[in-house]
């Protein structure tokens, strides 16, 4: 509530499988869970919160800068 983001759609993006945030997110209206493997731009839009652990940004970094090298 202090966030204000319970009428929001909220995307989780984790770097491996974690089954008790898995459970928990199911609890939470409008949430979904996503591993970075299967991360697309369209659920990436279609969220209204998006948040990362640090190694998944570390993992959307890499991913970005082998397309920089390889265009």
């Amino acid at each position: 509530k202090n966030l204000k983001i319970s009428d929001k759609k909220l995307l989780l993006v984790f770097s491996e499988t974690n089954k008790n945030v898995y459970l928990s997110a199911r609890n939470l209206k409008g949430a979904n869970v996503q591993l970075v493997s299967g991360l697309n731009t369209y659920r990436v839009l279609d969220a209204g919160v998006l948040v990362l652990t640090e190694s998944t940004v570390s993992i959307i970094n890499n991913m970005l800068s082998n397309d920089k090298e390889e265009a």
